[in-house]
């Protein structure tokens, strides 16, 4: 049986993931879905129900380990590792991305 995750809880892991960043970059080592829903304007009940549609994450009373979840975010977005792509149409946008080298 495999779980069908709904579109719009996958549109928001970028978000999520964005937001961890962020945390992380400032030094925050644990965010509560409190805080982290404040800060998306999204409700706690909905952080915790996106995140538990690929696992467990955070302890209850204490929180989401920063580094932990947003290294999982990354993984389950596939930003943890290259990609081959293939640019087709080289105008003036392409060859930027093309040249681009971050």
């Amino acid at each position: 049986m495999s779980l069908e995750i709904p579109e719009v809880v996958i549109n928001r892991l970028p978000v999520y993931a964005r937001a961890l960043a962020t945390l992380h970059a400032s030094g925050e080592t644990v965010v509560s879905s409190q805080v982290l829903g404040e800060a998306l304007d999204v409700t706690p009940a909905q952080i915790r129900k996106d995140l538990s549609y690929f696992g467990r994450f955070g302890k209850q009373g204490r929180g989401y380990n920063v580094p932990g979840l947003l290294g999982k975010l990354q993984e389950i977005l596939g930003l943890d590792r290259r990609w081959k792509v293939c640019v087709v149409g080289v105008g003036r946008l392409g060859q930027a991305i093309v040249e681009y080298g971050g």
